[in-house]
């Protein structure tokens, strides 16, 4: 069995007799898929539906309704904070799960919680803080797993209070769901779906040597930020067009040369 621990994923809970429907009126995603047993990758967006926070949500054995928040650790009290300025008045109950861990395996084992972004995404697992200790330290290989797919995740990848959601393919990651009513953000970012107004997605670029400048930039494409050695940009939708066939490798020129880029599919 080869698990990995996440060191940059924290976790909290949330539980109490109104959680779901106050989840279910405040985040991007349709949280029924928790009843089923099944994860929710969602966000909190403001109110002009930028993204604030990306994180997924895990079903809990539980009398009441009660969840598992995965998030970034760096952002999990901001999260926790912000959630709770939300819930007002509703029994809803935010505790940090100091003993759970997040790890990953390619290995499908007891208990694995299967990654709703992308199927071809490693296996999830909550790990006791006990038995932390008995798995590996492996970051790069869940970051290489992940960015060579497109799927972003955490400030570093998704810059916060600016990031459009389906800019980065929450609308293809089920981070966002157009079916089941209001959220935060929810008119903005239906409208932009809607009337077909996605003017950039989310490409992603291994530099490996390549020694790279923002003045480089092709025309029209938007710096996100550089992760390891994987450059991630917004690329106009006209520029993705001539790909979707997916009859031509996808290649960018920067500097000089032809570079090899991951989109979603």
């Amino acid at each position: 069995m080869k698990m990995h621990l996440l060191n940059d994923r924290s976790t909290f809970r949330i539980q109490g007799e109104d959680t779901f429907e106050f989840l279910q009126s405040v985040l991007t995603a349709d949280i029924n898929p928790l009843k089923e047993n099944k994860a929710v990758a969602s966000c909190l967006l403001s109110a002009q539906g930028r993204v604030m926070y990306d994180f997924l949500l895990y079903p809990e054995d539980s009398d009441e309704f009660s969840c598992v928040v995965d998030c970034h650790n760096s952002e999990k009290q901001e999260l926790i904070k912000k959630i709770s300025m939300y819930k007002l008045r509703s029994n809803v109950n935010i505790e940090d799960c100091l003993n759970l861990n997040i790890a990953i395996s390619f290995s499908k084992e007891s208990n694995f919680i299967f990654d709703p972004r992308h199927k071809d995404l490693p296996f999830r697992y909550l790990i006791k803080d006990h038995n932390k200790n008995l798995f590996n330290n492996n970051d790069a290989l869940y970051l290489n797993s992940r960015l060579k797919l497109s799927v972003s995740e955490g400030p570093d990848e998704i810059p916060r209070g600016d990031a459009l959601p389906l800019d980065f393919w929450m609308d293809k990651t089920s981070h966002v769901s157009f079916n089941k009513g209001c959220f935060i953000g929810q008119e903005v970012t239906a409208r932009v779906f809607h009337r077909n107004k996605i003017r950039r997605r989310l490409i992603v670029i291994d530099l490996k040597e390549i020694d790279f400048d923002k003045s480089d930039l092709p025309k029209n494409f938007k710096y996100i930020n550089k992760v390891s050695n994987y450059l991630l940009l917004l690329a106009p939708t006209d520029f993705l067009k001539e790909y979707e066939n997916k009859t031509q490798k996808p290649q960018i020129e920067l500097l000089d040369r032809m570079n090899n880029f991951y989109f979603y599919n």
